[in-house]
This record gives structure tokens, sequence and C-alpha cells, in this order.
């Protein structure tokens, strides 16, 4: 279209299917009418440019590491559980209920404490999946919930929990059972998931000292002044401390 051009093994290099090389025609018009009558943001256009870039490079990195990294096999992931046993070869009737304010699960705790019905709280109150079967969350090791944030003293219990804070939101888990390990293929399974997300994540945070050792980052303190981080943490994470 005018001086632009398209060929089919660029599509193909970006993964473009040729069937879709009449809808890339249409919004090329658009694109084009829509500089014409004075609407494109130079600078955000610019921004989206290296945005895109940006990924596509890190992808390109991610990926030619992550191929290197071996997912664990199951004697490895035994070899694992045997160094936590209670976590690993145990299971735990879970009982869960989930909200999303503190004050909240503190009110919740004190009335379980006191001997409120736990099921019949969860299925009037708790926002999670189990919710309309009491917050039964079947047999679980304590090791499956660490997985997802639960601190490991705050998944070995027996009874009513504490109040447990995670980036999903605030628990209150209850254990009615304890029993040997039964499913053990399922545990092997979820924890070498587990196992490989750890690698992955170390040969990341790897890859970002070495990108950053020789780089100066600097961020202004009033952009990160709602995450609750300061500019002397992205600095020692990121980077050499700017002057």
């Amino acid at each position: 279209m005018d001086s632009s051009v398209i060929y089919l093994e660029d599509m193909a290099i970006v993964g473009i299917d040729p069937s879709l090389l009449e809808e890339w025609i249409k919004d090329e018009l658009l694109a084009a009418l829509a500089v014409e009558r004075g609407l494109e943001n130079v600078r955000k256009s610019r921004l989206l440019q290296d945005r895109a870039r940006q990924i596509y490079l890190r992808d390109e990195l991610l990926s030619s590491v992550y191929r290197g990294i071996p997912f664990p096999d199951s004697s490895e992931v035994f070899r694992f559980m045997r160094t936590d046993s209670l976590a690993y070869m145990v299971e735990r009737h879970f009982y869960q209920i989930l909200v999303s304010a503190e004050s909240s699960a503190d009110s919740i705790h004190e009335r379980l404490s006191w001997g409120e019905n736990f099921q019949i709280t969860a299925e009037r109150l708790s926002i999670g999946q189990k919710a309309g079967i009491g917050g039964d969350l079947g047999f679980m090791t304590a090791g499956e919930l660490i997985m997802y944030g639960v601190p490991r003293e705050q998944a070995l219990i027996e009874g009513l929990g504490d109040v447990v804070d995670t980036s999903y939101g605030w628990h209150i888990f209850l254990v009615d059972e304890i029993r040997p390990l039964c499913d053990t293929s399922r545990v092997v399974r979820s924890l070498a998931d587990d196992i490989y997300r750890e690698r992955m994540n170390a040969a990341r945070d790897s890859l970002l000292e070495i990108a950053a050792s020789t780089r100066e980052v600097y961020l202004d303190p009033a952009l990160i002044h709602n995450t609750g981080q300061s500019a002397g943490d992205i600095d020692s994470t990121y980077g050499r401390e700017a002057e």
C-alpha cells in the first residue's frame, strides 16, 4: 500500500497467518486515515513500538534460557519431598474461608474460635471457589498450600488455623483429618511444576542481575509512591545506584 510493503516471509517471521493479509491491509488503511486526520500521538506511537520490541526481545532471551532448564523427574521430586515429610508425605483435609479484608478475617476467626460452624460460615461469607460446599478443599498436603504462598507453619496445622495473608486475600484454614499421603502422583506432578517455575524464576533473576550490573537504573520515587517500594529498593535490585 503506497510505499509500505509486507512480504510473505515477513509474515512468517512474526507468525501472521497469510489468510489474515486482507485484514492487515484494512488495518493499515484505517491507520493511514487516522494519521491523515491528525489522530496520531507520535510519542504514544513511539512508546508502543518500543514496548513491542522490548517484549519481543525479552521473550527471545527468556525462551533461549528456559530451553536449557531441565524439568525435574519423579525421582528428584521424591528426594525433595523426603526432605520435609511433614509437608509432603502427609495429607490434611482442609477447609478454607477466603475474604478480601483483614478486618473481616479477624472478626470471622474470632467467631469461629467461639464455636461458630466453619462450613456454614464459609458458605455465607467466603469468596473462595469452594464456598458453595463449605470451603471444602479436600485432602491436600501442606506443601501444596505452601506453593500458593501460605507460610509453612500455617499449613502444618490441626484444627483451626490463624488468619493467613497471601496474594489471593485473607485465609482461614481448618483441618479435621490427617492421613498418610495417598495420591502421590498428584503431589509429584504439582511439585514438579513448582520446582520448574522456581528454576525459571531464578534464571530470570540471574539475567536481570547480569543486565543491570553494567547499567544505571533510576526510577523517580514519585512514580512508585503508591507501590510501597522505595527508590532505594529499586536501585539496589536493578542496577547500580544512580548518582
